[in-house]
């Protein structure tokens, strides 16, 4: 009997090391490419000069400023509404979501976030401007102040 239970204790011990070798250490989080929500950037921005052109062009859009209301009080784009990011969940109302938003901060972060808020609560046309406010003044509109 105890060379039984050697012998299914031998084979345990066996198929743990075979299956432990043959195993990956499993990563704390997940990789971008195995994230459950693929992301890509470039999906919800939109560069200085084609914001440009679009404000040049006529085109109907809403342009909206999620920095807080010191940044925009400080400077701020022309025709731009002022929603800080932390106000935006409970605000988003005041935007119509077959609207097409173009959403600015200082420097792309926040408006990026901004974005895909937006999207996730059901608007269809929203892109962030890379670089942000700080981008435009230094590519656009050479006389807005800098900070």
């Amino acid at each position: 009997m105890f060379k039984r239970i050697k012998e299914l204790l031998h084979r345990i011990y066996e198929s743990a090391t075979i299956s432990s070798r043959d195993k990956a250490i499993p990563r704390a989080a997940p990789s971008v490419e195995e994230a459950i929500l693929p992301f890509d950037p470039e999906d919800y921005t939109i560069h200085p000069h084609e914001l440009k052109y679009m404000i040049e062009t006529g085109r109907d859009f809403v342009l909206l400023d999620v920095r807080e209301k010191w940044e925009y009080e400080l400077v701020h784009i022309e025709r731009a509404v002022s929603i800080p990011l932390g106000e935006l969940p409970r605000r988003f109302r005041e935007l119509t979501p077959v609207d097409e938003i173009i959403v600015y901060c200082h420097h792309g972060m926040r408006s990026l976030d901004a974005a895909c808020l937006l999207q996730q609560l059901g608007f269809k046309s929203v892109l962030s401007v890379v670089g942000g406010i700080d981008k435009w003044a230094s590519e656009i509109d050479h006389d807005l102040q800098r900070y």
